[in-house]
């Protein structure tokens, strides 16, 4: 198996108070410019969820969540599932640049413990009005509705920040990811990754935030 990631660059290196006393609110340095977005409800099955920025406490926490991705929500996240990411690479998930990306996880409580269970992060362009996201939920909780409250996180926090689009790349193949987009505001077009790949953008001022 691959040790090697196929993203190097920060932008898709890739890509959680009720609950155990480490999985709190933010940590670290960065814990004052990385938003104050924090949420808490229960989800479908009655489990405690917490949305959170991540943090550098969390670098066990995430390396457990992508372990645990199976072959396929790893391939259409990172273009590959047979790889794992090195140290340096999930210290960086966890405590990106906060002036360059914001970083989203949530958490379960599983038998006394705060498990991960999806992650979702944008990283702001050079010309510092558009951004790129990118969205990962493990598989029990696809088709949940975590990953649409997620994505409206994200959203609202990238329009705090004054970011005026948002975009991702997302493989053709993945249809159920390119119609959560739609569901979102996001229109799809060509991507000059060229076809085995679809580009979904859309204006932060347009995208949908209902439930």
């Amino acid at each position: 198996m691959s040790t090697e990631s196929p993203f190097k660059s920060a932008r898709l290196p890739a890509l959680p108070l009720f609950v155990a006393p480490d999985a709190g609110t933010c940590c670290g340095t960065r814990a004052a410019v990385r938003g104050d977005i924090e949420e808490t409800w229960v989800g479908r099955d009655g489990s405690q969820l917490l949305l959170r920025p991540v943090c550098p406490a969390d670098i066990a926490r995430s390396r457990s969540f992508l372990r645990g991705l199976s072959y396929g929500a790893r391939y259409f996240r990172f273009g590959r599932g047979d790889f794992q990411f090195a140290e340096a690479e999930l210290q960086g998930l966890c405590d990106p640049d906060p002036h360059e990306c914001a970083e989203f996880i949530v958490l379960a409580q599983a038998g006394g413990e705060a498990v991960e269970i999806a992650a979702a992060r944008y990283c702001i362009e050079p010309d510092g009005m558009s951004c790129e996201f990118a969205l990962v939920v493990t598989d029990a909780w696809q088709g949940s509705g975590v990953g649409r409250r997620l994505m409206k996180a994200l959203i609202r926090h990238a329009r705090s920040r004054g970011l005026k689009t948002m975009y991702g790349q997302i493989l053709a193949t993945n249809t159920r990811m390119l119609e959560f987009a739609q569901g979102l505001g996001f229109g799809i077009e060509a991507s000059a990754h060229g076809p085995a790949v679809r580009l979904v953008r859309t204006a932060l001022s347009s995208a949908t935030l209902q439930a």
